[in-house]
């Protein structure tokens, strides 16, 4: 038997290190505590006028976070400012929007309608072979916690790969829903340990899921996204040989009555003939071509309050 320990992807000298992507700091105890506690018992009517109160304030206050996410959209859907800062305030109302519902989740009484389980039924069982599981990769694009959901609804158990949040309270709230959600956790340690990790989880027939549109110097590759260079993860293409299982594109998404669908990219699969620095641009190069799909489909649904191509000069 061949030891895959020796092809573990990555350096094995330590964790990797924090990063906090945005600067408005409404990612706390208290904006989550009150959603936290608050979605799962107060009335929609209630709800929505929260999101309509407190995004109108953000919208008026946080004028730098609105210029770095008008940027974005004028860089990556050629808009005008105007369209640009159009999107961007209804970012963020639609964000508000997927974060009731993902605190809604903590009540067994509310479970969103999902309108494309039977297909995706069909997608997900070409990834599911010899009662083993996969790698799950999406964006900062839809409600990425209702792939939990759907992963559920067909009998899989997701494991999350990520770091603790900054705020051990607000990591706490986390825990607490995905404890309710049926969700593992991995926590990033040393680049060895967590792919022993993640290979563990694959053999036990679990969905692995990553965030991969936010990359690190020690871990990424440089793709095309939007016409851009972009870094994307690296770690999904270079598991996906050390796991030999697929990398599988999902997105998930809200309608405008509430209801999700789901949008999958092709199962991904690492090539043997190529080294793994040339697989992990071939396919992390075609998850970017698909997460760019959706945010074009679907472009305020695309949640990065903060510029995603640095040295983008939105002042004119």
């Amino acid at each position: 038997m061949r030891n895959r320990g020796a092809d573990a992807p990555g350096p094995a000298n330590g964790p990797r290190a924090r990063k906090k992507w945005v600067s408005h700091g409404l990612s706390n105890a208290i904006v989550y505590g009150g959603l936290h506690y608050g979605a799962r018992w107060l009335p929609m009517a209630v709800l929505n006028a929260i999101n309509l109160v407190g995004n109108s304030l953000a919208i008026a206050f946080l004028r730098e976070t609105q210029r770095g996410i008008r940027d974005n959209f004028e860089r990556a859907l050629g808009v005008s400012p105007r369209e640009g800062a159009r999107l961007a305030r209804r970012l963020f109302f639609e964000y508000g929007r997927a974060t009731i519902d993902v605190w809604r989740m903590r009540s067994e009484a509310f479970v969103p309608r999902i309108t494309t389980l039977r297909s995706d039924a069909e997608v997900l069982a070409r990834s599911r072979r010899g009662g083993r599981g996969f790698l799950l990769v999406t964006g900062h694009v839809g409600n990425w916690e209702m792939g939990a959901v759907t992963l559920r609804a067909h009998r899989l158990t997701p494991a999350v790969v990520g770091q603790p949040e900054l705020d051990p309270n607000v990591q706490e709230m986390r825990l607490q829903l995905r404890t309710r959600l049926g969700v593992e956790s991995i926590d990033i340690g040393s680049s060895m340990a967590t792919a022993f990790k993640v290979r563990a989880a694959v053999d036990r027939g679990r969905a692995v899921a990553l965030l991969v549109d936010r990359a690190y110097p020690e871990d990424q590759v440089i793709v095309p996204f939007f016409g851009h260079p972009t870094p994307f993860l690296r770690s999904p293409a270079l598991l996906a040989r050390f796991c030999g299982c697929d990398v599988l594109p999902g997105f998930f998404l809200r309608a405008p009555d509430g209801s999700y669908a789901n949008v999958w990219g092709d199962p991904l699969a690492a090539d043997p003939s190529l080294s793994p620095e040339e697989d992990a641009v071939r396919i992390m190069t075609r998850v970017a071509a698909d997460l760019e799909g959706v945010v074009r489909a679907h472009p305020t649904s695309w949640f990065n309050f903060y510029r995603f191509w640095p040295g983008g000069d939105v002042e004119r």
